[in-house]
């Protein structure tokens, strides 16, 4: 018989397309039984007799669970994407830019201009900004310090980590940070530094 040009059968909400050729027969030159097809979605199908394809849902709840998980896909992933850059433009415009700062901190020869609302993260700063202290309503604050392991490092690391999730901290700079950590009172660096403290020194 005539060859047929390539054909779509749906069936049960699902799609099946026959590949170009003959129809199945003696002689007809056509897929035989048992041969595989591929279907929308990449699922594979056993062919029926004959050269068509069916291809059907495992369940009746087939493609709505593929709309939905497509659907999910779609909604989550730009999410996440955009967690991720605000997160860096946080960091990058408000703390290494200072936009918009509403407050100076000064130490060791070194000024930061950084924002209330984040240093109140700090248990040091937010009883500070939050008691009697004349601090609270001063614009520039002359940081003391008074443990001399803190260095200008340790605190750039320290008020950076107020703007951002993840903080890199150096095995060389392990001290320093344990220091300022627990002078600005920043319980989760400090959690970390006594962990990698503890790491080296074993």
């Amino acid at each position: 018989m005539g060859s047929l040009s390539s054909r779509v059968l749906r069936r049960g909400g699902s799609r099946a397309v026959q590949e170009q050729g003959s129809e199945a027969g003696p002689g007809g030159g056509g897929a035989p039984r048992g041969s595989a097809c591929y279907c929308r979605g990449g699922r594979k199908r056993k062919r029926s007799s004959g050269s068509f394809c069916y291809c059907e849902p495992d369940s009746e709840d087939e493609d709505e669970d593929d709309e939905g998980d497509e659907q999910e896909r779609l909604l989550n992933t730009p999410r996440r994407k955009k967690l991720k850059s605000t997160s860096k433009y946080i960091y990058q415009t408000l703390f290494l830019n200072g936009e918009n700062s509403d407050i100076k901190i000064c130490a060791l020869g070194e000024e930061w201009s950084l924002h209330k609302i984040y240093l109140c993260q700090s248990g040091y700063f937010s009883s500070m900004f939050s008691g009697s202290w004349k601090e609270s309503s001063m614009n520039t604050i002359e940081l003391e310090i008074p443990d001399q392991n803190i260095d200008v490092e340790a605190l750039q690391v320290a008020f950076g980590s107020l703007y951002r999730d993840d903080v890199l901290i150096k095995p060389s700079q392990v001290i320093a940070i344990l220091a300022a950590a627990c002078m600005l009172q920043l319980f989760e660096i400090l959690v970390v530094s006594v962990f990698l403290f503890l790491t080296l020194m074993s």
